[in-house]
């Protein structure tokens, strides 16, 4: 199996943190010492740190302004073969990291992405009116993270999508996996 960084940036997940700090925890205790969980926020507060160990993981203050700019620099700060950042958007299940090393290591993708499930009118109406989806929770192979560059540090609500659409513009074997 392969070893994991999973990247929460707390200033997305909001009042949803510990829930969502909570199911990262059973991943980590189902596969130890092969998942790392990251929390990283803007600025050093007890809360965060506490709340972050409570849970298995560790709390890095990153002052960078943007989501981007975060992710690149809570990615230099460990060594995992395996990426994973954190979505807002939909709850990941208990087995979701089983299933992650069975696509990437098994079948060969180098990226999966875990998209929250819309009912069909909503992804017809954004189909429609041109809006994409809002993104899903990242899980990409470290190569080809640092292969394009990790993520544009200029951007903030967009940096999810435009590296998944870089990905794909270099021919990354990228699957969606709907929740």
């Amino acid at each position: 199996m392969n070893a994991y960084s999973i990247i929460v940036d707390s200033t997305l997940l909001g009042a949803h943190l510990p829930r969502c700090l909570a199911t990262l925890s059973e991943a980590a205790r189902r596969h130890p010492s092969r998942v790392d969980i990251l929390v990283i926020g803007p600025t050093d507060e007890a809360r965060l740190t506490a709340l972050s160990r409570r849970f298995g993981g560790r709390f890095t203050a990153c002052d960078q302004d943007t989501i981007g700019a975060r992710g690149n620099a809570a990615a230099r700060t460990n060594s995992a073969t395996i990426l994973v950042f954190l979505s807002p958007h939909g709850r990941l299940r208990s087995d979701w990291l089983d299933r992650v090393n069975q696509l990437l290591d098994h079948q060969a993708w180098d990226a999966v992405i875990f998209q929250p499930h819309s009912p069909a009118l909503l992804t017809n109406l954004r189909r429609l009116w041109h809006v994409s989806r809002p993104p899903g929770t990242l899980c990409v192979a470290r190569q080809w993270f640092e292969r394009i560059g990790g993520f544009d540090p200029a951007l903030d609500s967009t940096a999810h999508e435009d590296l998944v659409e870089r990905l794909r513009a270099c021919h990354a074997r990228i699957v969606e996996v709907p929740l």
